[in-house]
């Protein structure tokens, strides 16, 4: 009843979390049981941007002491609160550049959400065989924050009237 992992889809093949709750006594908040779940809504709005194939990695902890090594990777998620995250962005596959704070204190159900627009803005920008990670880090910070506010700014002015 196992399935093979090339029956996987490349994020679910590439992710990992550690066992934080209620295993691990340092955990804040949730991480191995709530990945799974995660990773269902991110196949689906992949395959619905067409980039269902992309090959990056995508770890989450349930606290900063980064078990499952969420520093390197192309989307990192961190436990800070209960039930919210830090999230990183551009880290490398390989290793050897660690990502930055994307956005933080995001609660565990707007995640996906708030990814959105970023991987919409990768498909539409990146270089040829260019990694989310290697986008996120040509792009910058400020650059990705700045192309997030402009992307949430009529919905957020539809809010306030």
């Amino acid at each position: 009843g196992v399935v093979p992992a090339e029956e996987h889809s490349q994020i679910r093949r590439l992710s990992m979390a550690c066992p934080a709750l209620p295993t691990c006594g340092l955990s804040i908040t949730e991480s191995e049981r709530v990945l799974p779940g995660m990773i269902d809504q991110l196949e689906t709005e992949l395959d619905r941007l067409g980039l269902a194939d992309e090959r990056f990695t995508i770890r989450m902890t349930g606290c900063p002491n980064a078990c499952a090594r969420p520093y390197p990777a192309d989307i990192g998620l961190v436990g800070k609160a209960v039930g919210k995250y830090t999230v990183l962005v551009g880290g490398r596959m390989r290793g050897d550049r660690l990502n930055f704070i994307y956005k933080d204190m995001v609660p565990l159900e707007n995640i996906v959400d708030e990814l959105l627009p970023l991987l919409a803005y990768y498909k539409r920008e990146r270089k040829p065989d260019e990694s989310l990670g290697d986008f996120c880090d040509r792009k910058s910070v400020d650059e990705l924050k700045q192309f997030d506010e402009a992307s949430t700014a009529p919905a957020n002015a539809a809010e306030g009237t």
